[in-house]
């Protein structure tokens, strides 16, 4: 596929319908918008079997992929620390949990089965860490809760045993949703968050998932505002992983069992990245209503970086605030797209630091910038920028980054000042003003 080394804001229609053709993209018929979800939802009925992959079962397929993983695990993986569990999941021929415990992947760990009333209703059933933080258990009967062990007589409690969430919808409940990466640090985000749920609402997303680690009082107010309306939860990410990437791989893992039945698909991205697509005329939730191809089991965005030189406010203040300070309309020094296959991306980071946007159903094992393992029979399309691509409102000062990393940016291309389109930034500005007053006053 040929990519575009600097493209412009906006291609003329016929480069678009071009490009949205060679994918098998069509925008020939108008596209609904968006319905909130039925209520109730229907289930699956379970099944009496496994789950089977490739023609064989899913655990004795995922020993297979254990043994050809490269695993980025071990540089934080603690022996001895007793296992901890975040979420766990019920789907129609399996069980799946996530593990708030950074351990080795094909680390040997014991699925425990338990009722409402605490009691064990199975014997243990022996499975494996794959991917980073997951365990697959084969369904049991009667289980309302699951538990990870390290062994099969361990004592069980609130630490190590979840209740099960059941993913087994028989309609979507959301076309597409989003799940955020890991909120940790000092720096204010209160306007970070308003600006991103609102620019993803313009793009049709209805879901957010919130993954917590650190956040002040003042920025969790305009994140419970969100939660009232049904649009966000949130999910605390406890402190027994210290390093920021383990974290992220575990919010990446989490979110995508998570999703996987409720949200066709998935945007995976941080607090200060915008995907977008080109043509400002069409929003995400429409352009992934026109993937016809049911191969494609992930759409990956490449990187412009927007030089971002100051930290947002503390609190909010007034309108024309807002107006100086909301990262879309205060900075546009933009680098080109990264794109895939640069020799700088070769020797650093094979996806160029793209962001996905994915099929939950179709996605095995995910990285923070790719997907790196499928179910048998998907693949993933790298984006032209010419159709879409990430505003990344990036730090500059943070860690050093612009000292550390202009050089290379500059390899992509030219730098240029972009913008944030007018058409959806007059509704982005009135949307995040309104909510500012009703969290803020």
């Amino acid at each position: 596929m040929p990519f575009l080394q600097n493209p412009p804001e906006r291609v003329s229609d016929d480069a678009v319908q071009k490009s949205f053709r060679f994918l098998n993209f069509t925008f020939d018929d108008p596209i609904p918008s968006p319905k909130q979800p039925p209520l109730p939802p229907r289930e699956i009925e379970n099944s009496g079997e496994d789950e089977v992959i490739g023609g064989e079962s899913a655990m004795s397929y995922y020993r297979k992929l254990i043994a050809q993983t490269d695993d980025l695990m071990s540089r934080v993986t603690s022996h001895n620390q007793k296992i901890q569990i975040l979420s766990a999941f019920a789907y129609k021929d399996h069980f799946s949990a996530v593990i708030a415990t950074p351990k080795k992947v094909g680390t040997t760990v014991f699925c425990r089965y338990l009722d409402n009333n605490e009691r064990e209703v199975a014997e243990p059933a022996e499975s494996k860490v794959y991917p980073s933080f997951v365990v697959y258990c084969s369904r049991r009967s009667n289980s309302e809760k699951l538990g990870i062990t390290s062994n099969k007589t361990e004592l069980l409690g609130a630490e190590n045993s979840v209740n099960l969430i059941h993913r087994k919808f028989k309609e979507y409940q959301h076309h597409v949703s989003f799940c955020l990466a890991p909120m940790y640090g000092a720096e204010p985000k209160w306007l970070h968050i308003v600006e991103l749920v609102e620019h993803y609402k313009l793009q049709g997303v209805l879901k957010f998932f919130f993954y917590v680690r650190e956040i002040s009082e003042y920025d969790r107010r305009i994140v419970r505002s969100y939660v009232d309306s049904g649009e966000v939860e949130i999910i605390e990410i406890p402190g027994t992983v210290k390093d920021v990437i383990a974290q992220q791989l575990m919010g990446v893992a989490d979110c995508l069992l998570r999703s996987r039945t409720y949200s066709e698909w998935s945007i995976f991205a941080d607090l200060d990245e915008r995907l977008m697509m080109t043509d400002d005329r069409v929003t995400i939730d429409e352009f992934m209503r026109t993937v016809t191809d049911k191969d494609i089991g992930s759409i990956a965005f490449p990187q412009r970086w927007i030089m971002k030189r100051e930290h947002i406010p503390s609190k909010f203040e007034n309108d024309l605030q807002i107006i100086e300070k909301l990262p879309t309309r205060a900075w546009h020094e933009t680098t080109s797209a990264a794109l895939k296959g640069h020799p700088v991306c070769q020797e650093q980071q094979q996806s160029c630091w793209a962001k996905d946007i994915v099929h939950n159903e179709k996605v095995i094992r995910m990285l923070v910038h790719e997907v790196v393992q499928f179910y048998p029979g998907f693949r993933e399309v790298f984006l032209d920028p010419s159709i879409g691509y990430i505003r990344h409102y990036r730090d500059v000062q943070m860690q050093s980054w612009e000292l550390n990393n202009r050089k290379q940016l500059q390899l992509f291309g030219p730098f240029s000042n972009t913008s944030y389109p007018s058409s959806l930034g007059n509704k982005l500005l009135k949307n995040v003003l309104e909510k500012l007053h009703r969290v803020y006053g």
